[in-house]
């Protein structure tokens, strides 16, 4: 299956604990890091049966032991990661796979204090990570190509189709896509020029049907690039450009409201409707998962 015996993984959040389950059904020996015992306790909850075959650990020397890959899933913090990979790296074999499951910062930054930078690569995974058939390898700059070539090859082993970023900016390719969408997305709202479920309901029946059958550049060959380039010409200088976190965003975050980890967000939520919506987005991935993948 893998020459990697052992994964450890760091940080026991929502990916920490859902890339430990990923491994631990297909029969991976995983130990799972969290400072917090009680993290621990909520993720030992939510992955169900996968327990099993976890080790759970508040001690990071001891989720190291005998590692051949880590996964690291700590808060978007540059500084935490930075330290954490210099306590990793001096912690492991030279042969030890490093990966960094960071969504937005750079891989060189992360890596800038280690002795060794070229051995950490990204592997972004996406929520959820058991459904999500796709992770994002991310070359730093000194990101050398055999580790990218095993970062591809682990993938490759649980199932999980790659591709591979080849300049090392903020965000990647995919969650670039994802923010300039979320931008926009949230100009028209605040700007009245749709309501918040109208511009969830335009992406849902239109944009994302559309999407799942072909990617935005191959839909604009399809299109015709004669009209692209007149629609371009007149909507491309209207698009919202500002910089920084949309006000929106920073009030609801300022309050409180999170989302379904608080009960209220851009909508409010119980815990049955969280569940439902969840088990609705999993059950639709799936389905055009496996329908692609026939």
């Amino acid at each position: 299956m893998t020459d990697l015996p052992k994964l450890a993984v760091i940080g026991a959040g929502t990916m920490g604990a859902g890339i430990a389950g990923v491994f631990a059904r297909l029969g991976y020996e995983v130990a799972l890091f969290s400072r917090s015992a009680a993290t621990l306790d909520k993720a030992r909850e939510a992955l169900g049966e996968a327990a099993a075959g976890i080790r759970f650990s508040t001690e990071l020397e001891s989720c190291l032991e005998g590692a051949g890959a880590v996964s690291e899933n700590v808060a978007e913090e540059l500084e935490l990661k930075r330290a954490l990979f210099s306590r990793i790296e001096a912690q492991v074999p030279d042969d030890c796979l490093l990966t960094t499951n960071t969504s937005s910062v750079p891989i060189g930054a992360i890596a800038a204090e280690m002795t060794r930078p070229e051995r950490l690569v990204g592997l972004h995974w996406f929520n959820p990570p058991a459904v999500m058939p796709l992770v994002e390898i991310v070359r730093g700059p000194q990101t050398a190509e055999h580790v990218v070539e095993r970062a591809r090859a682990l993938c490759g082993a649980i199932g999980k189709e790659t591709i591979e970023v080849a300049t090392d900016l903020p965000g990647f390719v995919i969650n670039r896509l994802q923010y300039a969408i979320l931008r926009e997305a949230l100009h028209l709202v605040e700007s009245g020029v749709a309501t918040i479920r109208d511009v969830d309901r335009a992406v849902e029946t239109t944009l994302a049907p559309r999407w799942c059958a072909a990617g935005p550049l191959r839909l604009m060959d399809l299109a015709g690039l004669d009209t692209v380039a007149k629609v371009a010409a007149v909507l491309m200088p209207a698009l919202h450009a500002d910089g920084g976190v949309p006000p929106l965003v920073a009030r609801l975050a300022g309050e409180g409201a999170f989302g379904t980890k608080s009960g209220r967000g851009f909508y409010e939520w119980t815990d049955e409707a969280s569940t439902a919506t969840k088990a609705e987005r999993d059950a639709i991935v799936t389905l055009l998962t496996e329908r692609r993948r026939a």
